[in-house]
């Protein structure tokens, strides 16, 4: 399942949505295309908060996508159509309230959608 949490200043939004059955790598990977897809004003300051350092990885550091390479090719380009987005590898499991409900949301949808 795949958790994702908007937030925009007062304004929150939580979408958990079941993805079948597949890895996590790519759970992560779809969290990451549907929050960016959500977000309206491409042109005001975007952070992306993720705990997968594969994900990381593949956007920001540089790794070639050996695999799921439609689903990477597909992020970079919705990453492109912003003005000023950062992506921000955070620690998994270790307090961070954002990630905790991303977490939280994302299992609950697995759970829901029998896998994932």
């Amino acid at each position: 399942g795949i958790g994702v949490l908007l937030c925009c200043g007062d304004h929150r939004r939580e979408i958990s949505r079941p993805i079948g059955r597949t890895t996590n790598n790519v759970a992560e990977l779809e969290a990451i295309r549907t929050g960016l897809g959500e977000v309206k004003r491409r042109d005001l300051p975007v952070r992306l908060f993720t705990d997968s350092g594969y994900a990381f990885g593949l956007l920001v550091s540089g790794w070639q996508a050996r695999k799921n390479q439609a689903l990477v090719a597909d992020i970079r380009r919705l990453m492109a159509e912003f003005r000023d987005l950062k992506l921000i590898k955070v620690r998994g499991h270790a307090g961070d309230e954002g990630n905790e409900r991303a977490d939280f949301l994302a299992t609950s949808a697995a759970a829901r959608g029998g896998g994932g």
